[in-house]
């Protein structure tokens, strides 16, 4: 990677905008003191993200703004800008061919960074610098002061330089990073775990509550379709009924019309022939005038008897006297007749057979008194015998006319009732049907009535359960079994529905709530830890990467340390060895929990023909040249894009000098140098020469020689 150029503005002593073009591998920078030249190095290190203002020699931010002079304003802010090729793509995010860094601060203290004009955090200066060997140690920009700091820093921080310029500052931030997701993580982890514990309890609780309201859900689903269910079956059963009795009714009842007509056709009929039947003497009438002349005909018998006995009577006896066997069958005659007469019911033959007594009980008071009837009375008794058979002879001939009407009234009634009987039977016949034909319709009429009471109770049911009917089409009820077996269902169900309480659908939604968020907790929790692996695992693979680039880095380095201190010292050794941190022992030989020795670097050496082997031995010329050696082999092994040496060579002799000039020609070949310098010798191997003056302004200013210029200025001194 090539530096293009530095441009100042505002920093410090460069009050107007001053740019350095590096087109050679090596540029000089020299001036005399005081002509602000060292703040070249100091505007690099300051863009590169320097936070220390005291190896900016200054303590506040506007401390680096260009103050003014008597002849010049002061400014308001100060600004440095890198550009960088990058046509190589060192910097891989950025398809730019350069790369520009910039940095500005204003007198408020405001610090910006700048990365092709836009505003990022120094996070990300350092990120992008990590990838080049460009760290935060800045072990690239070696001033007067700090040529031997690498040499007098603790093993920690040598080994931190080393890293950085082996690049692997990139790693190092890569593991921080982890290490701080990683901390992160598991904080996270614990949050995460803490919260699950704490709604745990009551995520329980809601899910409870919302088991049993979901239960409740569940039978009321299961309700609403056992309702459906019903009414869509009971409603098709109804209609079924409706239909069948309808259907079924109407034959019946027109058999039923039919019937009745026949039966008042016949009863009418009837009631005809008994009204002309009605007409004709009935047969009682005649019995019973049959009856009284059969009655009147015993009587006059009896009285013809009597008579006719009187009248033998009176031709047998002469005495004048009455036998009483003679008085007795007169009594028992009487007697039997008052007999007879008793069982009248007629009036007339009641007071006939009182005028008969009359004369009995006269004739018989007369033979006890022994009178007898004179020759008058036996003419009497002639007389009445020939009456008596007059009547007698005219009572049984109208005894035998009305047997005989009788007979003809029989026969004719006969007739009529036969007609009668036989119609009374067809209506009895019609009756018996008519009575089979009512109770198939009061059959169809209870079932009419049956369906009257189940469409209301059905309507009841369906206002009770305040359910609407569903439009899916149901089958009747296979029998009455299965509509009390799908109700008893219901009940059951409503029952059940009861227990389950009512539903609180705030409960719900909390429950729903409070479970998602647990849900998306275990999520978390899970991505947490299986982030917490990933970190681990990429921690493992860094510190695997960081060792193993370490190792072979520092070998590498090792290998190059001693090429450049047997250049420069003419022989001798030098080797960098790896300190590993070890547990510490207190006196009684117990190792103290979490207390460790610092690990790092150490710095072994062997300075020909003066055996020294400790740091502290060297002379002030002997630890720069040994710094310097160090600083080349780190350079060289992974070369930074540029190394910035502000009089580095300061306390060198001649000879050495020359050893130095031509370290930098060797390294020239690997990497971007910019010196700053008054050595003759090292400008001399410089490609470009500027020249920094002061006028009485106060503001640096910059004169450029071409290569042959800057080597006749070399061979001239300043």
């Amino acid at each position: 990677m090539h530096l293009k150029s530095l441009t100042l503005s505002g920093f410090k002593s460069f009050g107007k905008t001053t740019v350095f073009e590096f087109s050679t591998p090596v540029t000089a920078i020299v001036g005399p003191n005081g002509s602000g030249k060292s703040n070249v190095a100091e505007s690099i290190r300051w863009v590169l993200g320097e936070q220390s203002m005291k190896s900016l020699r200054g303590k506040r931010g506007e401390d680096l703004i260009f103050n003014g002079s008597d002849k010049a304003a002061r400014l308001g802010r100060a600004e440095v800008k890198l550009i960088f090729d990058n046509r190589k793509k060192q910097f891989p995010q950025y398809e730019f061919d350069d790369v520009v860094i910039a940095r500005r601060v204003m007198r408020d203290g405001t610090n910006q960074y700048l990365l092709n004009g836009s505003i990022v955090r120094l996070k990300d200066i350092y990120g992008l610098l990590a990838r080049v060997g460009l760290g935060a140690t800045q072990h690239h920009i070696i001033s007067q002061g700090e040529v031997d700091r690498i040499l007098w820093a603790s093993p920690r921080d040598r080994q931190e330089m080393i890293e950085e310029a082996l690049g692997l500052k990139e790693f190092h931030l890569k593991k921080r990073e982890a290490e701080r997701k990683l901390a992160e993580t598991e904080a996270n982890v614990k949050q995460v775990e803490a919260l699950r514990r704490e709604i745990q309890p009551h995520l329980k609780y809601l899910a409870l509550q919302t088991e049993k309201m979901r239960a409740h859900e569940d039978f009321r689903h299961d309700l609403n379709t056992r309702l459906d269910e019903y009414i869509g079956s009971e409603s098709a059963s109804l209609a079924e009924l409706e239909e069948g009795f309808n259907q079924e009714k109407e034959p019946f009842e027109e058999k039923k019309r039919e019937l009745q007509k026949a039966i008042g056709d016949l009863t009418k009929e009837v009631h005809k022939e008994e009204a002309s039947y009605r007409e004709v003497r009935k047969d009682r009438d005649i019995k019973e005038k049959l009856s009284e002349l059969e009655e009147k005909q015993k009587v006059i018998s009896r009285e013809l008897g009597r008579v006719e006995g009187m009248l033998g009577a009176e031709k047998n006896n002469t005495s004048g006297t009455v036998s009483p066997a003679e008085f007795m069958r007169e009594l028992k005659d009487a007697i039997g007749f008052v007999d007879d007469l008793m069982g009248k019911d007629s009036f007339e033959s009641l007071k006939s057979g009182l005028k008969d007594i009359k004369v009995r009980l006269d004739a018989l008071l007369k033979l006890c008194r022994g009178e007898r009837a004179s020759g008058g009375g036996s003419r009497s008794l002639e007389e009445k015998k020939k009456v008596l058979l007059a009547e007698l002879t005219g009572t049984e001939q109208a005894i035998r006319s009305l047997q005989k009407e009788r007979e003809e009234e029989m026969l004719k009634r006969e007739d009529v009732l036969s007609e009668l009987r036989e119609r009374e039977q067809k209506i009895r016949t019609f009756e018996h049907e008519l009575e089979a034909v009512r109770e198939k319709i009061r059959t169809i009429e209870f079932s009419e009535e049956r369906y009257q009471e189940r469409k209301k109770e059905l309507e009841i049911f369906i206002r009770d359960m305040k359910h609407e009917a569903s439009e899916k089409i149901y089958k009747p009820f296979a029998g009455e079994k299965e509509r009390q077996s799908l109700m008893r269902a219901i009940e059951r169900l409503r029952i059940k529905l009861e227990e389950a309480g009512g539903i609180d659908e705030g409960v719900v939604k909390e429950y729903e709530d409070t479970k998602k968020r647990d849900e998306f907790l275990a999520v978390e929790l899970e991505d947490l830890k299986k982030a917490t692996v990933s970190l681990g695992q990429l921690m493992a693979e860094l510190e695997g990467t960081l060792k193993d680039r370490f190792e072979r880095g520092l070998g590498n380095i090792n290998e190059q340390f001693q090429v450049f201190f047997k250049q420069i010292f003419g022989g001798g050794k030098a080797e960098l060895s790896l300190i590993k941190p070890k547990k510490i022992k207190n006196g009684e030989g117990v190792i103290l929990d979490e207390e460790m020795t610092e690990g790092g670097i150490d710095i072994q050496l062997d300075v020909p023909r003066k055996r020294l082997r400790s740091l502290d031995m060297l002379s002030g010329g002997e630890r720069a040249l040994t710094s310097i050696a160090l600083l080349f082999a780190m350079s060289a092994v992974n070369p930074p894009p540029f190394l910035v040496l502000d009089e580095t060579d300061a306390a060198l002799d001649e000879a050495n000098s020359s050893r130095y000039g031509d370290l930098l020609e060797e390294l020239a070949g690997k990497l971007q140098l910019i010196v700053i310098t008054h050595n003759r010798q090292t400008m001399g191997r410089a490609g470009a020469l500027y020249g920094v003056t002061m006028g009485g302004d106060g503001i640096s200013k910059i004169l450029s020689l071409k290569f042959e210029e800057a080597r006749e200025y070399a061979v001239e001194g300043v």
